[in-house]
Parts: structure tokens; sequence; C-alpha cells
């Protein structure tokens, strides 16, 4: 085998690994996965594991980064066809929802991660990275709206703060079952956000 195909064998076997630890990681728990388990989808011996990752908790915590990577990643992507800023930001809010397995397990991995930030300061430069990649999102978009005169002349970054917490807080209330909160309520409420804050005010008569 040469160089570049090895290469990429290890970088499909890390991936593979990833993919599995993630996902096991959104069904069962960050504390509930096991490298056997890992190892048991991947077709493969807790030692391959190992190879690519150390320890259980570094490959448990890659696989955090993984996925939260892969949904920006795809989000990117999808954001990068829609010129008009306003019809990006209610693409970003759609995005956010959390329906359909995919984006419930990446909301999953959300809430496990900031439980974990709270108690290992290790990961709170990869957690506050990942939030000012979010935060930066949405400053761009709402820069583009004002550059192509659909949004009002707010503070870009104040907006994002009020936007990305509004939207946490639905998908948690989601997520844990709560009674005044579904997927159409978060949809409804930050669209008013949206609404209120970008608004251009109407001329005086």
């Amino acid at each position: 085998m040469n160089e570049t195909a090895e290469s990429r064998g290890n970088q499909e076997r890390r991936k593979a690994i990833l993919d599995a630890a993630w996902q096991l990681i959104a069904e069962r728990g960050y504390h509930h996965v096991r490298v056997q388990d890992i190892a048991r989808i991947c077709g493969t011996s807790t030692g391959t594991v190992h190879y690519y990752f150390p320890g259980k908790d570094d490959v448990l915590r890659e696989a955090l980064r993984y996925c939260v990577d892969q949904a920006f990643e795809r989000q990117g992507v999808a954001l990068r066809q829609i010129d008009n800023a306003r019809k990006r930001l209610l693409a970003l809010i759609e995005m956010q929802l959390p329906t359909g397995t995919q984006v419930r397990n990446e909301w999953s991995i959300w809430l496990q991660f900031w439980a974990e930030t709270c108690l290992n300061p290790e990961l709170r430069p990869i957690h506050n990275d990942f939030y000012a990649r979010w935060m930066d999102t949405v400053v761009s978009i709402v820069r583009r709206g004002q550059r192509q005169g659909v949004f009002s002349d707010v503070d870009p970054v104040d907006f994002a703060r009020l936007l990305t917490s509004a939207t946490d807080g639905a998908a948690i209330k989601i997520l844990t079952g709560a009674p005044d909160m579904s997927v159409d309520a978060m949809r409804n409420m930050l669209v008013r956000i949206l609404d209120k804050e970008l608004a251009l005010s109407s001329p005086a008569i």
C-alpha cells in the first residue's frame, strides 16, 4: 500500500470511529459509552480504537468536536447557496430546529457538551471556540443584511447573543419535554425575534 492509500485508509478508520462514538454519545449519554461499544459498531477491535485515540476520554472528546464540526460544515454549505440575508437567516433558524434524528442527536451532543464543560475546564476552550463560530455565523448574516439594506442598523453582536440564547433555550425545552415549547413554537418565536429586532423602520409620513 502506498503512503497516500495508507493515509486515506487511516483517515477513513478514524472517521468511522468518531461517527460511531458521537452517535452513541447522543443515544446513551457521554458517560455510558464504552470503547468496546465503539469497536463493535465499527467492526474492529478495542486495540484499533486505542491506536487512534489513546484513552476513552480522548475518543469521546474528539467525537464531540467532530459532531459539531460536521454540523457547522453542513450548515455552511447550505447557507452559502442563499444570497438574501433574511432568507439566509430564516434558513439558519430552520436548520436549528430539533427535528429528525440527525439534528436531535446533534442537539443531544450540545447539551452533553455543555454539562461536561461545566465540570471539566479542559473542555472550555473547545466549547468557547464552537460558540464563537455560532455567534460569528449570525453576526456575519446580520452584517450582510445591513449591507443589502434588508436589516436595520442594530448591533450585530447584541442581536447574535439574543438569537443564539433564545435558540439554545428553546431547544433545551424541546429535548427535555417541556410542555410549553414545540418545534413550531420555537420557529415562530425565533422568526418574531428576527422581525422585531431587524425590521427596517417604516418611513415617517
